[in-house]
Parts: structure tokens; sequence; C-alpha cells
């Protein structure tokens, strides 16, 4: 299990950020999808708008699909005081051991230990922290109603932060995390270097 999957994402973190902030022009972006190629991965960036109960939500987001090995599935969610509410009803929050990062997030899982582990990283939380315009960070099975199926085994990082954002420096943080937590998806074996065969 072990070396194969290591760091497959890490030598091209940087090389992928280049070439996303090559494309948006600071404020000019007009939220239609970005890709960028790092196989086996493919980072995708645009602006969606979302059904919200009876209105709408305008968010930014960051995608890529990836060979799931071992099925593992979170979702990190800002906390809020609904949230709050929804854990008197027993909601699943899982704790990290961190105050602070336990305190900002709620965080659900299908692997309590996976999830510690995925989040056993100092500069994530960090980094997670201090991207206030962070809203939601999961590993999703599928793109929903309108959007493509997965195959069997093939998942998707997804992070949103509310809002159309197309300042490079608000985009950078969020990328950051992203680029993190795919790394560390192949650093605790859950990312799989392979294509996923999946057009976002």
């Amino acid at each position: 299990m072990g070396d194969v999957k290591r760091d497959c994402f890490s030598k091209h973190e940087a090389a992928v950020w280049r070439q996303l902030e090559g494309d948006v022009i600071d404020g000019q972006w007009d939220g239609r999808p970005l890709r960028v190629q790092s196989p086996p991965f493919t980072v995708t960036l645009d602006v969606h708008t979302e059904m919200a109960g009876r209105g709408s939500a305008v968010v930014t987001r960051f995608r890529a699909a990836y060979v799931n090995l071992d099925g593992f599935r979170f979702a990190v969610v800002r906390r809020s005081l609904m949230l709050d509410l929804a854990s008197l009803f027993g909601s699943q929050d899982i704790t990290i051991g961190d105050p602070e990062f336990d305190r900002a997030f709620v965080i659900r899982a299908n692997s309590e230990r996976e999830v510690r582990r995925l989040f056993d990283d100092e500069e994530l939380r960090r980094r997670m922290l201090a991207c206030e315009r962070l809203e939601r960070l999961e590993v999703r099975d599928d793109e929903g109603w309108f959007g493509p199926e997965f195959p069997d085994g093939v998942d998707e990082l997804y992070l949103e932060a509310e809002g159309r954002i197309t300042d490079v420096e608000t985009l950078e943080k969020l990328y950051g995390v992203f680029s993190h937590v795919l790394r560390r998806l192949c650093q605790i074996g859950s990312a799989y270097e392979r294509d996923p065969m999946v057009d976002l």
C-alpha cells in the first residue's frame, strides 16, 4: 500500500497554482471553469450557482477527481449556530484535539481514525483557520443530479467558499488548503496515482 502513493501531488502543487494564477487576472476572471492537468489529477476552479431552499447561492469551488483506494470520505464545514443545533440532535462532530480548530469546524467522516490522520498536520490546520472564506471541504462520491457520475472507486475532493471570489490572494489561500489536503490524501494512502478518467 505504501510508497506507490506517497506524495503523488506535492511535486506539482506550485506549478498548478502558477498556471491558475496566470489565468486569473486580479478582479477580471469571470468564473468560467479553469482546468489544470497535473497527472493523474485535474484541478478545476470555477464559480457555481447552487440552489438553496427557495433561492440560490453563488460559491467558488476547487475540485479534483481521484481514485479512492480505501473509500475514506469526510466533510468539514465551518461551524455555525445551525450546525451547533444539529449536533445537539445527534449529528456527528469529530474532534481532532486542537481546541481552536475544533471550535471553528464541524467534522464528519466514515472513519474517525483516518480523519484524525488526515488532520494530524499542524500546517494544514493553520491554513484552514487562516482561510476565512472557506466554508466546506469534503470528499464526494458524485457531482449530484446535474454533474457527471463517477466510476466505482472514484471520488472528488471538493472545496467551497462563499461568494464569487476573483482576487488572487484569496484564491491562493483557498488553493493552498485544497492542494495540501490532496497531498495529505496521497500521503495517508487514500488517493492513488492513477487517472480517474472523469471530466469535471
